[in-house]
């Protein structure tokens, strides 16, 4: 009789967390990077910005990996290398670290996007998110055009 109760307790919970509605989070402001370690493979930085979660629920994101591209081609695969939290209903400014893992041989390109007033950005892959203990997998697609000269990490206002 124990383990029926336990059954069915468990299984309301995942049928009522599962029937709830999920909002995507809004991208609120941009607050700015520090830019890290760069060599030849790898771009290490952190990305500060705002965000809003406008579920009644605290949202986490776990490490994920996305793959970075512009027009001219695929950049490398970027990861998000530490867990996210939102909480329910309230803007938070998150600092998150970063890092990017380089195609050979894509430094020369990147060096030409210094001459571009501006370079289209493409984000895409499935982001590794949970509520409470539960974890699901969510397709993203991301793009934003941006200045190259915003993102030297040599000029600073």
């Amino acid at each position: 009789m124990q383990n029926k109760s336990q059954l069915i307790f468990w299984f309301s919970i995942v049928v009522l967390l599962a029937s709830c509605s999920f909002q995507q989070p809004v991208f609120k402001k941009y607050e700015g990077f520090d830019m890290g370690k760069m060599d030849t493979k790898t771009i290490s930085f952190t990305v500060k910005a705002s965000i809003y979660n406008p579920n009644w629920y605290a949202l986490k994101v776990k490490p994920s990996s996305l793959e970075i591209s512009t027009t001219d081609g695929k950049l490398g695969v970027l990861h998000l290398d530490q867990k996210i939290k939102m909480k329910g209903r309230k803007e938070t400014s998150l600092v998150v670290p970063m890092h990017i893992d380089l195609e050979k041989g894509i430094m020369m390109k990147m060096m030409s996007f210094s001459l571009k007033d501006s370079v289209k950005i493409n984000l895409k892959g499935d982001i590794r998110g949970g509520v409470f203990f539960i974890t699901k997998k969510i397709p993203m697609e991301f793009s934003r055009s941006v200045s190259p000269k915003d993102l030297n990490p040599f000029k600073r206002n």
